[in-house]
């Protein structure tokens, strides 16, 4: 528990201070890109989210059930071993045919994606190099090995930023979109590539039609489930700028600055909780999984709380009084963050079982139900309505997975209870910080004392800070 804990806060650091650095870059983009430029690159970028979930079919997903599905030795090396390999080379072959395809359909796909075809030809490496590290942090996610993970991601966002500065400066000077497009898939694909041959040569791919036929028939339904959650989360921006403005669709996508704060920290997490879920469940420790997604959640809700309570000064911090309304939907979109960390706690028994097709079932109808509810509350309330409709999805996404896990499990290996005890006090607390949306004194001061109970609460369960504290003064 205490190793789990440490590449916990390990990942969340490392992640913060990757996105601060990140952050920093935007200011240096906008006055090397001009807007033009700028919005090929982000296209680009967009649809290798995409494209990933394509190429890779999720296969990364299959690694926490692979490694006790594979748990037997062969001449000394794991199985488990042998089938990552053998994934990773799976994501080789597959970018060489999605790279063919690219190649000689690239007059109809540039039309229909908006792109340019030199910068179609990047698009499969980049998504290639993104799966590739997909598997990678998976892999070692299982063994809590988060330093391996900020290394590579290190690695590629500062070579990334580096090497497109220098493009755009240089040979690209007069395409400086495509400075920038080489600039960051260059260093991924080259780290990728590394990755592969890193994983190849520690144990030779084989058995390349049961592997993957298991693996693919695991992770494919992920594909809908990925391709539902961009749904999820960008639809919403969408209906507000076609049925209301530009204006207010950017006022309601400035929340999202907020919500990643959030976002980073629980998919930090979750590449702990996931791995560790897993080995509790193998051992069929079902009281530690009971007793730690109880503690785990508790102490999320404090986190979130903290944040709704700080949110709106948050946003007049970080933009002009121009996206000051912002903060009117910032509160429940924060809120709705705390769902999504909820529904990763259920959704570990369904992958666990692998029904992970009920989990691309969940998605893809909590997305229909998000747009449905968008298509009657947006035109009738405005768009800070689209913020309580992501809200309310979220709840009921969460609910729908709670209760499918507890049907696949027999029972429930969760406090419910308690949780929907916490549940109701983030909801309470959602409308409770909208109330006082203009006390901002009355927030700061609760979010202040939640504060003080979580790190108090934090030390008493885990002395995380006391503990470095104590390494320091040893010098260690």
């Amino acid at each position: 528990m205490s190793k789990a804990v440490k590449a916990g806060l390990g990942y969340v650091i490392g992640n913060y201070l990757l996105k601060g650095l990140v952050f920093l870059t935007i200011p240096i983009f906008a006055r090397l890109l001009s807007p033009s430029d700028y919005g090929t690159y982000n296209t680009f970028v967009a649809y290798e989210s995409i494209g990933t979930i394509f190429l890779g079919l999720a296969i990364h997903s299959s690694y926490k059930n692979a490694r006790y599905k594979y748990s037997e030795e062969q001449n000394g090396i794991m199985l488990f071993e042998h089938y990552v390999s053998t994934t990773i080379t799976f994501l080789v072959v597959s970018t060489l045919l999605w790279f063919l395809g690219f190649f000689f359909f690239s007059d109809p796909l540039s039309n229909v994606l908006g792109l340019e075809k030199n910068c179609l030809y990047f698009l499969a490496p980049f998504c290639m190099g993104n799966a590739i590290i997909m598997c990678f942090n998976s892999y070692m996610g299982l063994q809590y090995k988060f330093k391996n993970y900020l290394l590579i991601a290190t690695v590629n966002a500062t070579t990334s930023i580096i090497l497109s500065i220098i493009l755009i400066k240089t040979i690209f000077n007069s395409q400086r979109y495509m400075g920038r497009i080489i600039g960051t898939t260059a260093p991924i694909v080259i780290i990728g590539i590394i990755i592969a041959i890193y994983f190849i040569k520690k144990a030779r791919p084989q058995n390349y039609t049961n592997f993957l036929s298991w693996g693919i028939k695991y992770s494919l339904p992920i594909v809908p489930h990925g391709l539902s959650q961009i749904v999820l989360s960008q639809f919403d921006r969408v209906m507000i700028y076609r049925m209301i403005g530009t204006t207010e669709a950017g006022l309601y996508s400035f929340c999202y600055n907020i919500y990643m704060i959030f976002f980073v920290t629980i998919n930090s997490l979750d590449n702990v909780w996931g791995p560790w879920f897993y080995e509790k469940m193998h051992s069929k420790d079902f009281n530690q999984i009971k007793n730690i997604s109880t503690l785990y959640t508790l102490m999320m809700s404090f986190f979130a709380a903290i944040l709704i309570f700080i949110s709106p000064e948050l946003v007049k911090i970080l933009a002009p009084s121009s996206y000051h309304d912002a903060i009117y939907c910032v509160i429940p979109v924060v809120g709705a963050g705390f769902f999504v960390f909820l529904y990763n706690i259920p959704a570990s028994v369904e992958y666990f079982h692998e029904k992970t097709k009920y989990i691309a079932v969940g998605t893809m109808s909590a997305a229909v139900i998000n747009i449905l509810l968008n298509l009657y509350f947006i035109p009738a309330f405005g768009y800070v309505a689209a913020a309580y409709t992501t809200f309310a999805t979220y709840i009921i996404y969460f609910l729908f997975h709670y209760i499918l896990a507890w049907r696949i499990e027999q029972k429930c290996l969760f406090d419910t209870k308690k949780i929907i005890f916490i549940s109701l006090g983030v909801i309470s607390i959602v409308f409770g910080a909208r109330a006082l949306i203009d006390e901002p004194i009355i927030r700061w001061s609760v979010a202040v004392i939640l504060g003080v109970i979580l790190i108090t609460f934090e030390e008493l369960k885990f002395s995380f800070f006391k503990k470095k504290i104590r390494k320091m003064k040893n010098g260690q």
